[in-house]
This record gives C-alpha cells, sequence and structure tokens, in this order.
C-alpha cells in the first residue's frame, strides 16, 4: 500500500510541474515593466528619431505576441487541467503541447528577428558598448 501512495504522491508531483510549465509558457511579462526597460534602454543608448523608430518596433511586436499568449492561456490552462484529471499522463500530448508552444515561438521568431538585425545595423560602436554594459548589469542583477 506505501509502495501504491508513494507512487501518486510522484504523479502528482509531476502533474503539478508539468502544469506550472504551461502556465508559464505562455505567461507574459508586466508591460508596464516591458515598456518602461525599452524606454529606458532608448534613454541609455541616445537613440536617433530612426533608431527609436526601430526599437520601439520591436517592442511593439513583442507586445503584440505577449497580448496572443494571453490570450491563448486559457487554452493552455483547459488541457493542462484535462491531463491532470486523467488516470494516467498521456506523454504524447504533453510533448505534443510543447512543440506546438515551439512552433509558435519559432514561427514567430524570423520577423522578430529581423526588426533587431534592422536595429543592430544602426548602433554606433559607442552604442554597442553601452549595450554591452546594459547586458553586464542586468545580468549581475539576475544573479543576485
Amino acid at each position: 500500500m506505501k509502495n501504491g501512495s508513494l507512487s501518486r504522491k510522484i504523479q502528482l508531483v509531476v502533474v503539478v510541474l508539468l502544469s506550472g510549465l504551461f502556465l508559464t509558457a505562455c505567461k507574459g511579462h508586466n508591460e508596464g515593466h516591458g515598456g518602461m526597460m525599452f524606454d529606458m534602454a532608448a534613454y541609455k543608448l541616445d537613440l536617433t528619431e530612426a533608431q527609436e523608430e526601430k526599437w520601439f518596433a520591436i517592442r511593439d511586436e513583442l507586445k503584440q505576441l505577449r497580448k496572443e499568449a494571453r490570450e491563448e492561456k486559457q487554452n493552455h490552462l483547459d488541457k493542462a487541467k484535462a491531463l491532470i484529471m486523467a488516470d494516467s499522463l498521456d506523454q504524447v500530448e504533453v510533448l505534443n503541447q510543447f512543440e506546438q508552444h515551439q512552433g509558435r515561438m519559432l514561427s514567430a521568431a524570423p520577423s522578430v528577428i529581423e526588426k533587431i538585425s534592422e536595429f543592430h545595423a544602426t548602433l554606433t560602436v559607442e552604442q554597442k558598448e553601452k549595450v554591452i554594459k546594459l547586458l553586464d548589469r542586468f545580468a549581475k542583477k539576475k544573479k543576485s
């Protein structure tokens, strides 16, 4: 009886972890904070008007992608609930859900990367050095 109880607890932990992954897969960052970060970076990099236009086009596309992800979140939650309620975990369906999420990310990536590339082409050496400093500072904050 103890092995059955232990096995059930392990299954419960796996299901809770999977549902957490489903929920965080489409979780958007706080748009207020994200918008502020774009504004701060534009200020710190001392962007020209043309550079700002490209920079904020990236922000707008990312905001749209986050909006779409939020709209899909309930669908993911419903699927996670169905997987949790099943007698056994459908590993194929779990893998399918991850593949669908990755597919959406990969389909959106070329457009975002193109905008980033266009923006990158406009940066001066000094601005690139400032970007490196900002990245280093953010990395340090993440470690703390």
